[in-house]
């Protein structure tokens, strides 16, 4: 009777563990799983995943983000007639300092450095043997280039980071700064001059143009604490 008692009790301690609630303190030194659905609205739109990996006892965290998309699977054009074929890759670098703590919430700020770089090919009617940049030309040559859009930009962000019982976590964040935007060909055997702008439906991207403009951005993460509770 008594060996059964024991076994119970044990049992019990072994499911309230197991079910135990998250809360900051205990959620500090894990490493947090996100989503983030809202690059998939934007419309140089991306599939965009995360890590944050706590430092030191927690108060520090630096978060990697990686994206892809593609104009396929882009719901801002509305047919195939309007759609340019591009690629887009993503990363985001993000080290935070977490200066307010409550018991399920905890505030954060720190600088992140983005990179985002848009693939455009396109099929266009290039001059060939021409006596200037504007004709006349001998013939006419149908050729696929290639120009890419780069940005680079560095902000300033703020963000609230929420902690359920069950491992679910909720971060939404703002933040400001600068980027540099810049285009670059990458046409072998065609030179920069030959090349018209690339067609977007919302912007045109011409080779070795480029630009600095102030920057915001906004958004939250969805996410999921890895790794056995404990509470040291």
């Amino acid at each position: 009777m008594r060996t059964s008692l024991l076994t119970i009790i044990a049992s019990l301690c072994s499911l309230c563990t197991c079910f135990a609630q998250f809360d900051v303190e205990t959620a500090k030194r894990h490493v947090i799983v996100k989503y983030s659905p809202l690059p998939m609205f934007d419309l140089d739109n991306t599939i965009q995943f995360g890590v944050e990996i706590p430092l030191g006892k927690g108060d520090f965290a630096l978060q990697q983000d990686l994206g892809y998309g593609n104009s396929s699977f882009n719901g801002w054009y509305h047919d195939n007639s309007q759609r340019p074929d591009k690629e887009i890759y993503k990363s985001r670098t993000h080290l935070r300092w977490y200066f307010v703590e409550k018991r399920r919430m905890r505030a954060y700020v720190g600088p992140e450095v983005l990179f985002k770089k848009v693939v455009y090919r396109e099929s266009q009617w290039l001059g060939k043997d021409c006596e200037s940049p504007w004709g006349p030309c001998s013939f006419f040559q149908n050729q696929q280039v290639r120009v890419d859009k780069n940005v680079v930009a560095g902000h300033v962000r703020f963000g609230w980071q929420f902690i359920t019982p069950g491992r679910f976590v909720f971060d939404v964040f703002t933040g400001i700064g600068f980027r540099h935007i810049f285009a670059t060909s990458h046409s072998p055997g065609i030179p920069d001059s030959d090349i018209r702008g690339v067609d977007d439906s919302w912007e045109r991207i011409s080779p070795n143009e480029s630009d600095v403009r102030p920057s915001a951005v906004m958004g939250f993460h969805l996410g999921i604490l890895l790794g056995k509770y404990r509470r040291d």
